[in-house]
């Protein structure tokens, strides 16, 4: 089993005080719970800034507060502005820099401080840190982002173009029980609890911008992330990714291979690591990846176990980051576990075992080139769509009809937030692909286990009849009994990602996937170069088993519809069906790009 070894607890008792008042430089005050060690040692503070109840600490996921203070760290925790107890009002991001800024000073200076802090929490918690370590303290040694992103726009509120509207709107909703709370608005709150626990049904309803218009005075940013469909000022200025040349600290990257947030997490990694080689004085950068989804931490990743190797170890690979940089000391497991040493640490899906390596993709990875192919019937899996490695020659096109109203339903993939809200994690594929509206080629029996470990994307050559198309991919592992268990997926707005045949250019290590600022209608009819980036995966195919790309033009509710208008605030009444055409011949060779390890 690849847990750690679990050391002696440094100290028995623990002191706390909760509902402390810490001034922001405007005035407001924000409440903070101290879980400080009954000791007279000058210790590092561990700060957590959250907008999900201090209380809490995010124990869905982390150890309770007293196993780190036991370990020799004052834990802070805190509510940001504007929840729960905190005073001001919540937009999120918009105040997080300022005010982790007043925090950590003022952290860094209370009781039995020895004026050194560090910060840990996932998801928007994780994103603060970030934030925070870009205004450069020199209280602030170190950081530790789980499951969060590089910006709040893209892959965060929009995905490939399109709106990420499971999982914004259910959180959005989630966000919205407190503010009524704190409002006075009872009745709401539990009419809020109430839409939440029928979200699947609620996600259909139109048009997207009106949808929650009667909680509006709750949740305004709502209706802004709506409306800034392009990565422009609005997101540029609180995105993390701007910040890039101010994170000069160590950090412990966390993710999980079925996140929501698993692209951003990499891209933080990557881009802050290539800083570090640089200029080593920046920190060390460090990645961990699990197989997890968003919540819980566990073996049990939707349909599938992974096995004891998988368990959350999440706790103690911190508490080891946290006394090399925050204690001078050597980690406790520097000669059992290359999950102190290696700058990689990942879990590799199908194999149920973890890999260590020195970057990320790896550095032994190679390109391999899977190509489309058909007899003009890839539909569904009776079809006769195949993928090898062969390239093309002349090779009658796939089509499909695309309904707007009937879309494909999501079944896992990388959602948030809740499993038993959304679809998420890993899930058999096979329902879906039983469809006409989805296109199915599966290459041969492998002859030898195969681990891909990187970027995965697929290259489409492609025409709609209307003037826009979402084009969605899945790529999944197809054991000897026909299952289809889904290791990635992803979404292109053609609108905002599509190029003309003659214009298109790959970037042959993609590590970014922006999607245009400018939309542009579609040439009905007209064949255009469209790149789906399915983010980033390690998992071995094992022998006898195939390898599944699965596209069509819905991904429901993980993704908004394309409503086929060109205007995505259309009512259900102005939807359009279209036919949607997917070349692979020498002209247009359609590919799945993958990274292998040798």
């Amino acid at each position: 089993m690849a847990t750690l070894q679990i050391p002696s607890m440094r100290y028995d008792k623990v002191q706390t005080t909760c509902d402390v008042a810490v001034e922001m430089r405007d005035g407001v005050k924000l409440y903070a719970d101290i879980y400080r060690p009954e000791t007279s040692d000058k210790l590092p503070v561990l700060l957590l800034r959250s907008p999900y109840d201090k209380s809490t600490a995010q124990t869905c996921v982390y150890l309770d507060t007293m196993w780190y203070a036991r370990y020799g760290y004052i834990v802070v925790v805190q509510d940001c502005r504007g929840r729960y107890k905190s005073e001001g009002e919540f937009y999120p991001y918009k105040y997080e820099t300022a005010d982790s800024e007043d925090t950590i000073k003022w952290a860094a200076q209370i009781p039995g401080s020895n004026g050194e802090v560090a910060m840990y929490g996932f998801s928007y918690p994780g994103s603060v840190q970030l934030l925070a370590a870009s205004n450069k303290l020199p209280e602030l040694k170190t950081i530790m982002p789980a499951m969060t992103g590089c910006n709040f726009y893209e892959p965060w509120t929009y995905e490939g173009g399109a709106f990420s509207q499971g999982f914004i709107q259910s959180w959005t909703l989630s966000l919205a029980r407190d503010t009524a709370l704190r409002a006075g608005d009872l009745a709401g709150m539990k009419r809020i609890l109430g839409m939440l626990g029928q979200y699947n049904g609620l996600a259909y309803a139109t048009p997207l911008n009106v949808l929650f218009e009667e909680w509006k005075p709750y949740i305004p940013y709502y209706f802004d992330w709506v409306e800034h469909d392009t990565y422009d000022d609005y997101w540029k200025k609180i995105a993390v990714q701007e910040r890039y040349d101010d994170i000069a600290l160590p950090v412990l990257h966390v993710g999980g291979w079925y996140d929501i947030f698993i692209s951003g997490t990499i891209k933080n990694y990557i881009a802050l690591s290539e800083l570090q080689k640089k200029d080593p004085s920046r920190g060390r950068q460090k990645l961990l990846v699990g197989p997890w989804h968003h919540v819980p931490w566990q073996p049990k990743v939707g349909c599938v176990n992974f096995g004891a190797e998988a368990e959350n170890l999440v706790d103690l690979v911190q508490l080891n980051w946290l006394d090399q940089h925050m204690r001078g000391g050597d980690a406790f497991e520097k000669d059992q576990s290359r999950f102190v040493d290696a700058d990689v640490s990942v879990f590799i899906l199908g194999a149920s075992k973890w890999a260590h390596f020195d970057s990320w993709p790896p550095s032994s990875a190679e390109d391999m080139n899977l190509y489309l192919h058909s007899g003009g019937r890839a539909n569904a899996t009776a079809g006769d769509g195949s993928l090898n490695s062969d390239t093309h020659d002349q090779e009658p096109w796939d089509s499909f009809i695309y309904d707007p109203t009937f879309p494909i339903a999501s079944a896992g993939g990388h959602g948030c937030c809740f499993e038993d809200m959304l679809p998420m994690g890993a899930c058999d594929q096979s329902s879906n692909q039983m469809r006409n509206d989805v296109l199915v080629y599966t290459t041969a029996p492998l002859t030898a286990d195969l681990t891909i470990a990187g970027a995965v994307s697929v290259l489409l050559y492609a025409s709609t009849t209307a003037v826009d198309a979402d084009f969605t991919a899945t790529l999944s592992e197809v054991d000897a009994g026909g299952r289809s268990i889904n290791y990635c997926n992803g979404i292109a707005r053609a609108s905002r990602c599509a190029v003309a045949k003659a214009e298109f250019v790959r970037d042959a290590s993609p590590k970014r996937f922006q999607t245009r600022d400018e939309k542009q209608d579609l040439k009905p009819g007209e064949v255009y170069a469209i790149e789906i980036h399915l983010g980033w995966v390690a998992a071995m195919f094992k022998e006898g088993h195939r390898i599944r790309l699965e596209i069509s033009s819905s991904n429901f509710p993980h993704y908004e519809r394309n409503t086929g208008n060109g205007n995505r605030f259309a009512d259900l009444s102005e939807f359009k069906s279209a036919r949607q055409t997917i070349f692979h011949d020498k002209d247009h060779p359609s590919v799945l790009y993958l990274q292998v390890l040798k």
